[in-house]
């Protein structure tokens, strides 16, 4: 024990900038059966001022969860004391000289083991960067551990508070383990002064450095790609734990590119390119036997994964993988802005990203075209190089090789995501109708978490060419059926609450409402396709007769006149991008209940169907006739509808089957969709769970820390 403090048997000192992660394995000896609490202390030690200073560089907050080594989320967890202690607890925003006090218990649910009549407790403790835009600062902490919470307050507070934040000055301090040991009054950083106690750090490097189960043994490498304002190594960390935890039938190794953090702006194919490099890399080294790839990209990481696949095809030779013996498995998308944003966002929000916000990322999300320079042109490039990067991205040679993919599979959200809404990541088709699956899902109580954690119901048959086809709707609804007269928009007022125009709807079994179709209402029935639950299912043009969804029939020439009438159709409402940027600041986080109670998690999946395409909806005449018209009265509406119709029938041949699923979360959807914080984003783990259901089934939920002793 250190002469200086009594009361602190650890400090650790350290900084963590953009995309850092450190996380530290506490165990602690009990030898005096009396004690039942120890104290751990975070405090972000940069000044109070620099909050509302450098946010351009910042934020300067870092988040924090400490776990009991018996906390499993599939599993009902019992605190002892819920009132005065949840054991279970995380801080999502760490501010400028704020603290994060936790009291850990000695008691069942903290004990690992019993050796030597003597009992052993562990936590695991995550700290982590929230910094999202710079490369260069960084945020100071100091984490402490002893049995005297106030004397260790009194000691952060006597110390000198100094900031490693580069503020307008050449040099910054830096206080960490990296420099080798450092002392402060009561001793060596970073080192035990307890015998009791031991303290297992690791820091970014050490977490995404591990080495396949078996590294002589052929490998899967699954490559994962962050998204907008993200980063590789914390914004998907959970998803990498969860993929190590849960597959363990296919020897992985899970890795991605983090060179791409606080460079969002450098535009798709710039970012797709260094990725591209540093998988070629990766794969040419040679460490490891990799007999397999799959892709898993969030947000604008599923374009650049797109455009790292076709990078390496174009400049390596389509035959690339093939030679290295690497088959591809998945591609897998969270929340991906395939279509651009152009229809989704306002006049005014695509104006300013057109305009250089966000760069040329923020060109190619609106559809801009390019302007190649006279470099990258020869005479073997044609017109495509001044085309829009989204529109030119799905074709050969990218184009070919998805149909080599044995599962293609997209995650979108319904619901409460304004950065990139369902049309665009759901790559425009879907069997809206069906979507009244979640109908069911809500009433059916049993319909919880459980579900997640099982294989799998669907069936992972390969990416094989069909020729049935969904049937696509024209410009009306038929409300011939019985189940029609209810409408689509009942079952989206019900249980979405999308009751955008619903105010004359009558949800009874009273003849519905007649109105003429809109053109917003005509434009979706335009993209109306079927789905089917098995990719080996056919898909029948007429819905059997036991089929609960209403379907929509083929329009007649009655139906389609600009004077006909019909029941009203509801549309989702856009989510807007505003309240979407304020969730992600401000996000309502999951309840004590919702972290210790399984049964308390709604399921998160209500629609999950394959889609086999043979023929796509033909281009209408009339809207290339005024197509000029459409663009300068209409600017928002139906010419950037066309433009996304182009791109997305790209995706959608019949080479190419997708899955796609989507899932009903609450605000900061975009981020919990991927858990980019395990606990402040834990919404999502129905998601994660649902995609490592893809490989195998849960295998424990202790994670391996190596050999601790």
């Amino acid at each position: 024990m250190s002469t200086g403090s009594p009361f602190l048997w650890y400090r650790d000192k350290d900084s963590l900038k953009i995309g850092e992660v450190n996380r530290y394995l506490i165990r602690y000896r009990r030898v005096d059966p009396s004690r039942h609490e120890i104290f751990f202390r975070l405090k972000n030690v940069e000044k109070t001022t620099i909050r509302a200073i450098h946010l351009l560089n910042g934020p300067f907050i870092v988040y924090c969860h400490v776990v009991p080594c018996n906390y499993d989320p599939k599993k009902r967890f019992v605190p002892e004391d819920m009132e005065s202690n949840r054991e279970v607890v995380f801080r999502n925003s760490i501010k400028p000289n704020q603290a994060f006090n936790v009291k850990l218990y000695l008691n069942g649910n903290s004990l690992l083991k019993k050796e030597d009549d003597e009992d052993i407790f562990q936590w695991e403790v995550d700290v982590v960067s929230q910094i999202v835009i710079t490369r260069n600062t960084k945020i100071n902490y100091d984490l402490m551990i002893g049995d005297d919470l106030s004397s260790m307050k009194r000691l952060n507070h006597s110390a000198l508070q100094h900031t490693l934040t580069t503020l307008g000055t050449k040099t910054s301090t830096s206080i960490g383990l990296n420099s080798g040991p450092v002392e402060d009054d009561d001793g060596v950083i970073g080192e035990s002064r307890n015998p009791q106690l031991q303290v297992f750090k690791r820091n970014t490097h050490d977490i995404w450095s591990n080495e396949p189960r078996y590294a002589d043994k052929p490998v899967q490498l699954i490559w994962l790609t962050h998204g907008i304002l993200s980063n590789l190594t914390a914004d998907m960390l959970y998803l990498k734990d969860t993929l190590e935890d849960r597959v363990n039938n296919d020897n992985i190794l899970v890795r991605g590119f983090n060179g791409n953090a606080g460079k969002t702006e450098k535009g798709v194919k710039k970012l797709g390119i260094a990725a591209g490099n540093a998988l070629i890399d990766l794969i040419e080294k040679r460490k490891y036997n990799f007999d397999k790839i799959s892709f898993i990209g969030h947000s604008l990481g599923g374009l650049v994964q797109l455009y790292t696949i076709k990078y390496i095809l174009s400049v390596k030779g389509t035959s690339y993988f093939e030679q290295h013996g690497i088959e591809p498995i998945n591609l897998i998308s969270l929340a991906s802005p395939f279509l651009g944003i152009l229809s989704e966002m306002s006049f005014l929000i695509a104006w300013f990203l057109d305009l250089g916000t966000l760069g040329k990322t923020g060109r190619d999300l609106t559809l801009s075209k390019t302007i190649p320079s006279l470099l990258s042109l020869n005479a073997d490039e044609d017109k495509s190089a001044f085309k829009p990067l989204l529109e030119t991205l799905p074709d050969d040679p990218l184009q070919t090789f998805l149909g080599k993919f044995k599962h293609l599979t997209l995650y979108a959200n319904a619901v409460n995501d304004g950065i990139v809404p369902l049309r665009t990541s759901a790559l425009l088709y879907l069997d809206w109708e069906a979507l009244g699956d979640v109908t069911e899902l809500k009433k059916n109580k049993k319909a919880k978490l459980d579900h997640q954690h099982q294989e799998d119901s669907h069936s992972l048959a390969t990416n094989t060419t069909r020729d049935t086809v969904g049937e696509i709707p024209g410009d009306d609804l038929s409300d011939s059926s019985e189940s029609n007269k209810k409408g689509v928009g009942s079952v989206y007022k019900q249980l979405l609450s999308l009751n955008f125009n619903l105010a004359n709807q009558e949800t009874s079994d009273k003849p519905p409402i007649k109105h003429k179709l809109s053109r917003k209402e005509k434009r979706f029935l335009r993209i109306t396709a079927k789905g089917t639950d098995n990719i080996s299912d056919p898909v029948e043009d007429e819905p059997e007769d036991n089929e609960l969804l209403p379907t929509v029939s083929p329009p007649s020439k009655s139906t389609t006149s600009g004077t006909s009438e019909t029941q009203k159709l509801t549309i989702p409402p856009k989510a807007s991008a505003f309240e979407s940027a304020i969730n992600a600041l401000i996000c309502p986080i999951p309840s004590t209940r919702y972290v210790t109670n399984p049964e308390s998690r709604d399921y998160v999946i209500f629609h999950d169907r394959f889609y086999h395409f043979k023929n796509l909806p033909k281009d209408d005449p009339k809207s290339k006739r005024e197509w000029l018209k459409l663009f300068i009265f209409n600017y928002n509406n139906d010419w950037k509808m066309t433009k996304q119709v182009n791109i997305a029938k790209k995706y959608h041949t019949n080479q190419l089957n997708w899955r796609k699923v989507l899932v009903n979360l609450p605000p900061d959807a975009h981020n919990n969709i991927v858990v980019r914080r395990r606990f402040a984003n834990g919404y999502g783990w129905g998601v994660i769970e649902h995609i490592c259901g893809k490989w195998t089934a849960h295998v424990g939920h202790i994670r391996k820390w190596g050999n601790t002793g």
